[in-house]
């Protein structure tokens, strides 16, 4: 009788012929091979179970430490006062106006510019001459 400490390691022949003994032996009612792989594949998907039961494991302790969620509890206060100060920053550009700034009493006339947009005379009212945009743009008198 051998022992596991006496016991040799097989050879690929020995193997060979092992399996070749199980495969064809008559007393056999099972598939040896397929009854392996069946193992294996259970095997396989049980690993695969653990591993996905300790990742979550992981990521719940994870969530749970207190630096973690003081962590996240910044972020989401940094990020909603970023999206505030553009929103405020996006307010305040679209409330300043391009247009000129009319001070005192100024001409009624209106023209367009090369580009299309409305240009108002600048100059006081009741001159005689040209008008003027206070940006260039200068047209003749109609009336």
């Amino acid at each position: 009788m051998t022992t596991p400490e006496t016991r040799t390691s097989l050879t690929v022949e020995e193997a060979a012929v092992n399996l070749d003994r199980a495969m064809r032996d008559p007393a056999r009612h099972s598939d040896a091979v397929g009854n392996l792989f069946a193992a294996l594949g259970a095997a396989a998907q049980e690993m695969a179970r653990q591993e996905r039961e300790a990742r979550e494991l992981i990521k719940a302790a994870r969530r749970a430490d207190p630096v973690t969620r003081a962590n996240r509890s910044r972020g989401a206060r940094e990020g909603w006062e970023k999206r505030r100060a553009r929103e405020a920053r996006e307010q305040a550009l679209a409330e300043i106006d391009d247009a000129p700034v009319r001070t005192g009493p100024v001409c009624d006339e209106m023209n367009h510019n090369s580009i299309g947009s409305e240009v108002f005379c600048q100059l006081e009212p009741g001159h005689n001459n040209d008008h003027d945009d206070a940006y260039g743009t200068t047209w003749e008198r109609e009336d």
